[in-house]
């Protein structure tokens, strides 16, 4: 008989990101032909070179 092999659980973007945030980047994955890791590493980058806004839609102070 064969070892059964380990599985390990592998961290990803991806697994560390709040429901709405998933299903964001699978939605943006399917538009544009990606991945949802791209896609969410994408919408990170974009959300940090915005300055770190809210994604909820809310409006800077000011």
């Amino acid at each position: 008989m064969a070892k059964k092999k380990k599985t390990r659980s592998v961290q990803t973007a991806v697994t560390a990101t709040s429901p709405a945030e998933a299903y964001e980047a699978a939605y943006f994955a399917r538009k544009c032909g990606l991945t949802q890791e791209e896609a969410l590493r994408l919408m990170r980058e974009a959300q940090d070179a915005a300055g770190g806004k809210a994604a909820s839609g809310e409006k800077p102070q000011g």
